[in-house]
């Protein structure tokens, strides 16, 4: 690494710290306001408490380091621009888009944090975040139906359904599919409702299909108008943290994925949910190229301007990935292109702003 690189590296890792530190404090104290109430009422004790907001960290990061990384790399990069530092690199005969690598240095580093982060602790903390939630600050229920839930058992069985309803305990179009150990499917069963008893799963107006060799349909379908079942799982299982697409990580939502693509229902909200647990931490480097090329422009050069349009370009890119992510669960255009291009687009945007900038 250059002197000029490790110098731009030194100026913006503190400046992201203090930022990611700031966003992570401030998202406490909102939080902690807005339960402050139930503390009082509850007399939740305060390591209760500190333990609900060590759990609630790591998910507060993998959200504000694309943030933190924007409103840091614009600040250093407009001091840089500011202080003719960047026309003496320019000069030198070293282009703006050889001096944006130092900054893609630390936009790769933090993605690579912020991917283990969302990889390995978040779906343990988000386990011990949200049972804490639910005991300890009791005013606070769940959503009382859920749409397109899905989990595993430990017999290896995947369940599926539209619509979770807990006031009613009850599924609606549930998808049984059962595998061997090879993860091979055996049986699938299918139940237009399915409501928890304390006998098990009363079964409504359903099929069931076995299959043999290869994946083929063995025997006729079976349909029953009646049938219980003691499946180990319990209405309240589909809405632990390990249930949720968000929160899984990436080897067990692509699993999910193949297994629900196996039964034929439409899977293209998990197809986004699984690309977008890469997406997400490569936006804290798509964000570093964007600040540092709304910022740098030489001809905005000795105020504030370059400043505000990287953070503008920010904001556009942000909204931009989740209009399309909402276009891609919708089926209005293909996953991978609802996906990738919000990300395409603005790294050929700022390569483009970069090579044209004198």
């Amino acid at each position: 690494m250059r002197i000029l690189d490790r110098y731009s590296v030194t100026q913006l890792l503190p400046v992201w710290l203090w930022c990611l530190c700031v966003f992570l404090f401030l998202s406490c104290v909102i939080d902690l306001f807005e339960h402050l109430d139930e503390i009082l009422r509850y007399h939740i004790p305060v390591g209760t408490v500190a333990r609900y907001y060590l759990n609630f960290l790591p998910l507060i990061f993998v959200k504000a380091s694309p943030l933190a990384l924007l409103l840091s790399s614009a600040f250093v990069a407009s001091r840089l621009s500011r202080h003719q530092e960047l026309l003496a690199m320019n000069a030198s005969g070293t282009s703006l888009l050889r001096a944006s690598v130092p900054f893609l240095f630390v936009g790769w580093f933090a993605s690579l944090a912020v991917f283990v982060v969302n990889d390995f602790v978040v779906p343990k903390t988000s386990v011990a975040y949200e049972r804490l939630r639910q005991e300890s600050f009791r005013g606070r229920a769940p959503d009382e139906r859920i749409e397109n839930v899905a989990m595993m058992d430990a017999f290896n069985r995947l369940y599926h359904a539209r619509v979770l309803d807990l006031k009613a305990q009850e599924l609606e179009n549930l998808t049984v599919l059962e595998h061997d150990r090879r993860n091979k499917p055996t049986k699938s069963l299918y139940a237009s409702r399915a409501v928890w008893t304390k006998h098990g799963w009363l079964l409504l107006y359903g099929t069931i299909y076995r299959a043999g060799p290869g994946g083929k349909l063995r025997g006729e379908p079976e349909p029953f108008v009646e049938r219980l079942i003691g499946y180990p799982v319990k209405p309240e299982s589909f809405i632990e943290p390990q249930s949720r697409p968000d929160l899984m990580r990436y080897g067990q939502l692509r699993l999910l994925f193949i297994r629900l693509a196996q039964t034929g229902m439409d899977v293209r909200r998990y197809a986004v949910e699984l690309a977008s647990k890469v997406t997400l931490p490569l936006m804290n480097l798509v964000v570093c190229l964007i600040a540092f090329a709304g910022s740098t422009q030489l001809t905005l050069r000795g105020n504030l301007k370059g400043l505000g349009i990287s953070l503008a370009w920010g904001i556009g890119y942000y909204l931009l990935v989740g209009f399309c992510e909402g276009m891609g669960k919708r089926a209005l255009v293909p996953v991978l292109v609802a996906v990738w291009t919000p990300h395409v687009l603005a790294v050929w945007w700022c390569v483009r702003v970069l090579r044209r900038t004198p």
